[in-house]
């Protein structure tokens, strides 16, 4: 079953430091109806993009004080280091809405994170993505808070764009969605992916990541390059 034809409506966005969408919650829409199908769940945006080149249409809906809006339609763009991500379309026939951007749409909080039953709104669930860390920030209790990290082509053992330092709740998203995330240890043959992160949850409800499998001299968190303030 092609997702063509299918409508979607998302109600919220995250979006990173630079303004670009990480995550969004969003459900499916029965279209003779205009009601929702489902709960609505969280997604990463590449399962956005993944249903908009299926055929899907997504629209925006938008919080006070822009209620009077019509949903906007969301299109895939292409980003300076060659990733993609999604943006506001323009709608054929229709005069462009002013001052509206993405940052109108409700914000997605923080510990909002992706279901892993957001493969029932696809036709297939999206290809699993691989994250290398090269560097790590560090709380006082020695916890992580921000990744510098990158998508990496596993076939051809090179970056996907450039890398880029991110808050560690998206790692804790790209981990729960199902992707794969190496820590990068310096070695006589330049930084080599030694071991592999996983999630964890604290009694407070913060969630961060720490490296899978028992401790390993010389290849745990504090042992990574760290990033400067």
């Amino acid at each position: 079953m092609s997702e063509t034809r299918q409508f979607f409506s998302v109600s919220k966005i995250r979006l990173d430091a630079a303004g670009f969408a990480t995550h969004v919650l969003w459900s499916a829409v029965d279209s003779r109806s205009n009601l929702d199908v489902g709960n609505a769940v969280v997604v990463p945006v590449g399962d956005v993009i993944d249903a908009l080149r299926d055929g899907a249409q997504v629209h925006a809906t938008f919080p006070s004080p822009h209620t009077h809006l019509p949903d906007q339609p969301l299109g895939v763009v292409g980003r300076s280091d060659g990733s993609e991500t999604i943006a506001l379309a323009k709608r054929p026939g229709f005069a462009p809405v002013p001052l509206v951007s993405l940052h109108d749409i409700a914000a997605l909080g923080d510990h909002a994170q992706p279901r892993k039953t957001l493969s029932s709104f696809s036709s297939h669930r999206r290809a699993h993505g691989v994250y290398t860390v090269s560097k790590v920030g560090l709380d006082t209790d020695g916890r992580i808070t921000h990744v510098q990290w990158g998508r990496v082509d596993t076939a051809n053992n090179q970056w996907i764009g450039a890398e880029s330092v991110v808050a560690v709740a998206d790692a804790v998203a790209a981990l729960q969605a199902g992707d794969q995330v190496f820590a990068l240890f310096a070695s006589a043959n330049g930084h080599l992916p030694e071991r592999q992160f996983t999630s964890v949850d604290y009694a407070d409800g913060r969630q961060t990541v720490v490296l899978q499998g028992p401790p390993i001299a010389g290849h745990e968190i504090h042992d990574m390059d760290r990033l400067t303030d």
